[in-house]
């Protein structure tokens, strides 16, 4: 929520916060590319306004109060109020199609943007979409010890660089382990403004988890033995104790 409400401040500083002006004014990241990469930034935009308009629809017809109001009185939906009923996806759609200038800006607030792993500013938007993988697993019901979830064929080098950074690890993550998605999610908290005390617990809670992971045998091996290393360390990773106590620092 509160990446939201950075971008949407962001986005409408100073303008009208309309999103048919903001759309106009800010989502211009397109004119800064070249070539076939101007051309599929053009397509991503166009999809994003049809996504929006749908989604506003769906709003509509679900009898949102704040976006009846509005369409009713025959105004343009704000910015805020949209962000409030589009899903995470498209928060990702809308951050790739934003301005460099206001990337950079929600970026250096979260002490995220490197200029030398991320030329294009591209790390917020490359982290919605592997928290919305993540998300939607969960959210489902779905397998996630094993990471399946993830779409993305590859993790973007910046994102890897930057948690590998922040927690000054001796190797880049992969995201192909648990771990490293609490990693990244921890970063982008503790930026926002989160308290140590909270921080602490989600870590907390995550170790109790690995804990019952590796000591509950009468659930996890027929033969009543600890799980086998070989098994652990693919669902939790390797140096688990040293990247958690990182973590923690």
């Amino acid at each position: 929520m509160h990446l939201k409400n950075l971008i949407v401040n962001y986005s409408v500083l100073g303008i009208d916060p309309s999103f048919d002006n903001v759309y106009r004014q800010k989502l211009t990241f397109y004119r800064s590319q070249r070539g076939r990469r101007r051309t599929k930034s053009i397509n991503k935009r166009l999809r994003l306004k049809k996504d929006f308009d749908s989604e506003i629809a769906y709003a509509y017809a679900s009898n949102n109060i704040v976006i009846k109001h509005y369409i009713e009185e025959n105004k343009s939906v704000p910015l805020w109020a949209l962000f409030e009923v589009i899903s995470l996806g498209n928060v990702g759609n809308y951050v790739a199609c934003l301005n460099r200038e206001d990337k950079e800006k929600v970026a250096d607030f979260l002490n995220l943007y490197n200029s030398q792993y991320d030329e294009n500013v591209k790390i917020l938007e490359q982290s919605i979409f592997l928290i919305k993988d993540l998300r939607n697993a969960v959210a489902h019901n779905h397998i996630i010890f094993d990471c399946r979830f993830r779409k993305a064929q590859n993790v973007a080098q910046n994102l890897k660089a930057t948690v590998k950074n922040k927690l000054h690890l001796e190797a880049e993550t992969n995201f192909d382990i648990l771990f490293d998605y609490l990693a990244l999610l921890m970063i982008f908290l503790k930026e926002s403004g989160n308290s140590r005390s909270e921080l602490n617990s989600y870590i907390t809670d995550f170790e109790n988890s690995v804990n019952i992971l590796y000591k509950s045998t009468e659930e996890i091996a027929h033969n009543k033995e600890p799980l086998p290393y070989s098994v652990y360390n693919l669902i939790i990773g390797e140096r688990f104790k040293l990247k958690l106590n990182k973590l923690k620092e």
